[in-house]
């Protein structure tokens, strides 16, 4: 392909140039199948060309597998972009060219067909799929190094699947950093758990999501002409998630109804190249579209930064992976976009609200770990709500507090999400239970809590700094049995000032420790 353009040089963000090193020091000690995680939008496949572009100075060949058209397309792209010389292995393509050092492949056509050398180097996007075929055909080359792609490595037996997972950077960093948009989430009507059917997988039915949700698209289409004209002064780029191809339809007939272009693709749709030329359009900084309806086809590797907006139709019971996927369409940076909007009609943000900032905030930790997120049904009823909407005004919680009324939460209150008004949900640390039995005020304000025992231990210390702060963790674990230090806080700065009825919350469980620890000798 000519390219007259000239190549732009790949220049790695720190942490972008720390997880190659990571990489790396796997690879050293001998570890042939590694997992790199971070977030959409960490720059993972920029990070994987910079390592497939030293693969072909070296002469090494070097394949990186997708597992759709739409996603050879657009890595080949990025690949022209950065002057990285390359073939593409995938149906008749006019890029067939095996004996290029670095090859695009789609997962389909390379399970089917034959290349000139064995690959020194493999890397597989969207690496949580597990499609059988491209984990044969890693199986067929042992000596080869593999590295999987994945911003959620939730799916069942991934742990199997790879050696060691490099966790590059927190999403909550990102986002800090200026490297991703934090979007704001509104929670919205939704059909009711009840009304939703289970299929074999003991996820909801996608015909049950249907029929659910097409009773309240008019609430779909209103809430987004509401919601965008308060945050954006009208209408702007935005994904839709549809459960079925009949609910697009809907959606679509009610967007156009109330005068927008939302157009819908879906698998079921009549060629890959019509489907091609509604993103191409969708992708013009002044695209007729004013929506894209998916059913099942953005919901990965989409790319689009300039969307501004989100819809969430489509329920989910266990699969956070595809909740995140879906999210993080939106959260892209882009000159022209300060902000993003999240609309949840599907009650996800409810199931998964907890995991999901616990993820941002922390990383998705070991890969035993991680591999069983998907797995575990979630529940939305009267407890998972409280710790969303307030009670008193219909706001939204940030922590125990609402930030329209005031109102705290004391412990276990009740609370009753509001029918079809949408709420903010924008929590800034995860809802921290304390041990039971424990009964002070303070308790609602976890970071209070800790910075009192940072201050008391460093204090009390003799043996330095460090010391301190892993006293403190020992002493705000043993308050809140089982939870994480957000992101952040353990290497915070050591407070002057602290509540006082924290630090005499902190002075009764260092002495109730030490008094057990003496009944115990």
């Amino acid at each position: 392909m000519l390219n007259f353009k000239e190549p732009k040089e790949i220049n790695l963000r720190p942490y972008q140039a720390d997880a190659i090193e990571n990489l790396r020091n796997g690879i050293r000690d001998g570890k042939r199948r590694l997992l790199l995680c971070a977030g959409t939008g960490a720059g993972k496949t920029l990070t994987a060309a910079h390592l497939l572009q030293e693969a072909d100075r070296k002469g090494s060949y070097a394949l990186f597998i997708v597992d759709r058209v739409a996603l050879v397309d657009q890595t080949s792209a990025v690949f022209d972009e950065y002057g990285i010389q390359h073939g593409i292995v995938q149906g008749i393509n006019d890029r067939w060219m095996p004996n290029e050092n670095v090859q695009v492949c789609s997962a389909q056509t390379l399970a089917r067909r034959t290349l000139p050398r064995d690959p020194a180097v493999i890397v597989v996007d969207e690496a949580h799929c597990r499609y059988k075929a491209t984990l044969e055909y890693i199986a067929r080359h042992p000596d080869a190094v593999k590295i999987g792609l994945t911003a959620t490595p939730f799916t069942a037996g991934m742990a199997d699947d790879w050696d060691d997972v490099v966790n590059v950077i927190p999403t909550r960093k990102l986002i800090d950093d200026g490297f991703l948009v934090e979007p704001k989430i509104f929670i919205a009507k939704s059909p009711e758990d009840a009304e939703l059917g289970l299929n074999s997988y003991g996820e909801f039915s996608d015909s049950s999501a249907s029929t659910a949700g097409i009773q309240i698209v008019g609430d779909v289409v209103q809430e987004w002409i509401t919601k965008t004209r308060e945050e954006f002064g009208g209408p702007v780029k935005t994904i839709v998630f549809s459960p079925t191809v009949e609910h697009g339809r809907e959606l679509c007939a009610a967007f156009s109804a109330a005068g927008f272009n939302f157009q819908q693709i879906s698998y079921l749709d009549r060629s890959d190249e019509e489907r091609a030329e509604k993103i191409a359009e969708f992708r013009r900084p002044d695209s007729i579209i004013d929506g894209l309806v998916s059913c099942g086809v953005l919901t990965k590797g989409f790319d689009v930064p300039d969307v501004k907006c989100g819809i969430s139709c489509k329920p989910y019971r266990k699969s956070l992976s595809s909740h995140m996927q879906e999210i993080g369409r939106i959260m892209r940076t882009h000159d022209d976009k300060e902000g993003a909007l999240w609309l949840d009609h599907s009650g996800n943000i409810e199931r998964f609200g907890v995991d999901m900032f616990d993820i941002w905030e922390n990383g998705v930790g070991e890969l035993s770990h991680a591999a069983k997120r998907d797995s575990k049904p979630r529940d939305r009823g009267e407890h998972v709500r409280e710790k969303v909407v307030c009670p008193e005004c219909s706001g939204t919680l940030r922590g125990n507090t609402c930030m329209a009324c005031g109102w705290e939460k004391p412990a276990r209150s009740g609370v009753v999400n509001v029918a079809g008004e949408m709420h903010e949900f924008k929590p800034q640390e995860m809802l921290m239970e304390p041990r039971p039995g424990l009964r002070a005020d303070c308790l609602k304000n976890p970071r209070m809590v800790w910075d009192a025992a940072l201050f008391f231990t460093s204090e009390r210390t003799r043996k330095g700094e460090d010391h301190a702060r892993r006293w403190s963790y020992g002493v705000f674990r043993d308050i809140y049995p089982g939870q994480k230090l957000p992101f952040g806080w353990f290497d915070a700065p050591i407070p002057q000032s602290v509540d006082p009825s924290a630090l005499a919350l902190i002075d009764r469980e260092v002495k109730r420790f030490r008094k057990n620890s003496r009944r115990a000798a």
